[in-house]
């Protein structure tokens, strides 16, 4: 029997120098009962086999197997060691394996802002990625009950909408622009409420209007409209022609022209947007996981949003629900 080697353990937080071909040795010990049997499985010499588990073990501090004339058996270090090499093995092979192919349709829903300025970017690498998926998007017209209603309806796969949603769809939040008050650039500024109040509200009801006069009255008193429109386009040249303010968040207004402003509302308020999906879509789960990893990761947001990623916020939103 060998001596077991001086305990030398590696330096916390530091990976031991082991790679492939040494859990293929140990593994093969373990299973052939010897060396001798493990080099010819394993297609090496015997003295391959003897110098990569002598390595592992001076990497590891620690004796793996007990060396006899009737063959090597671990030790009870080395049948720790032997059964998170396992592990580690079949790691290594599912990181070679192929992906598998994924087929089908992804039906997406989503706000128009959201459209433009992530999803539109990313489809061209999606469809690179998974060449057998079709993904089908429709905006709304605005208001985000549409797409939870879309969503629960089973006419869409994923949402893509405001938060909070109902109880009973699955939301992950994704990342939140600002809402913003927008004015002619020769128009006085509105930095209070009482400034709010006294201009021309231009109400664009294509984006959320509802939550903005919820979260206006919250803090002052409900907003008096002077106009109501639906397009934001619409809504910005009568803001330009001087006729008024509106109120639009970021996505929606940029890029924004040399002749308008743009400022905070007296207290801020963001659009928390998230993912919506059914529970228990497990026909169309794996279509959903992946556009989620591709194109909705954080890391893929922020690529697609480019330029106007300084005004998003991405990650875990704290929504606070606004009664309307």
């Amino acid at each position: 029997m060998t001596a077991e080697p001086p305990a030398r353990l590696p330096v916390s937080g530091q990976l031991p120098a082991l790679g492939s071909a040494h859990l293929s040795v140990l593994l093969g010990v373990a299973e052939a009962g010897s060396f001798s049997e493990a080099a010819l499985r394993l297609g090496l010499a015997q003295s391959t086999v003897s110098h990569t588990v002598r390595a592992a073990e001076t990497a590891l501090g620690l004796q793996i197997f007990e060396r006899g004339r009737h063959g090597a058996w671990p030790t009870a270090a080395g049948a720790r060691v032997l059964a998170h090499a396992r592990h580690a093995a079949d790691a290594l092979r599912a990181m070679t394996a192929p992906a598998p192919t994924l087929c089908g349709t992804l039906r997406v829903v989503s706000c128009r802002s959201v459209i433009r300025q992530f999803i539109t970017p990313a489809l061209n690498g999606f469809q690179h990625l998974y060449p057998g998926v079709e993904v089908r998007v429709r905006d709304t017209s605005g208001e985000h009950d549409e797409i939870e209603a879309q969503v629960l309806a089973g006419e869409a796969d994923l949402g893509l909408g405001r938060l909070p949603v109902r109880p009973e769809l699955r939301a992950r939040a994704l990342f939140a622009d600002e809402y913003l008050i927008i004015t002619a650039a020769h128009a006085p500024p509105i930095r209070s409420w009482d400034d709010f109040h006294r201009a021309a509200y231009i109400v664009c009801e294509e984006d959320c209007a509802p939550f903005i006069a919820a979260h206006v009255a919250r803090y002052s008193q409900p907003p008096a409209p002077s106009v109501c429109l639906k397009d934001p386009q619409v809504a910005l040249g009568r803001v330009a022609e001087g006729h008024g303010f509106t109120v639009l968040t970021g996505l929606v207004c940029v890029p924004l022209p040399s002749h308008l402003r743009a400022y905070p509302l007296p207290t801020p308020l963001w659009r928390p947007i998230g993912s919506v999906t059914r529970r228990g879509q497990a026909e169309v789960s794996a279509l959903i996981d992946a556009f989620q990893d591709a194109v909705l990761s954080p890391g893929a947001l922020r690529a697609s949003a480019g330029r106007q990623a300084s005004l998003v916020r991405f990650g875990g939103i704290e929504t606070e629900p606004l009664a309307f």
